[in-house]
């Protein structure tokens, strides 16, 4: 039988960010505090997210394992400014890079409302 294919979507920007506005480190460099916590810009919104994706592709392949879907990947980096040009790519892309998508998982927890 022929695998379904998955569309992923996930952005990699940010909104600015400095010290002086609460963070107990440089938000733009990632660190682990004592409790075994990760700190930085982006982490769950969205860098995190996608690299989890990408993770799950390199583990199945380190157990040489065949993903049991297709995978479509759009990462944009102009969410934090309204996903300009986002709509055109779509459109744009429907009926060639994106034809065989089945179905999206947004990997933006803000999309969910």
């Amino acid at each position: 039988p022929m695998k379904r294919t998955i569309g992923l979507y996930s952005h990699l920007d940010v909104q600015p960010a400095q010290r002086e506005d609460g963070w107990r480190t440089d938000p733009f460099k990632l660190e682990e505090d004592e409790k075994g916590q990760m700190w930085g810009r982006g982490t769950t919104d969205d860098k995190g997210p996608a690299l989890a994706w990408l993770w799950v592709i390199e583990i199945f392949q380190e157990m040489k394992v065949e993903l049991p879907v297709n995978v479509v990947f759009c990462f944009e980096s102009m969410e934090e400014s309204g996903s300009e040009g986002l709509a055109q790519l779509i459109d744009k892309e429907a009926s060639a890079f994106f034809a065989d998508v089945d179905c999206w998982c947004i990997s933006d927890f803000n999309w969910l409302g």
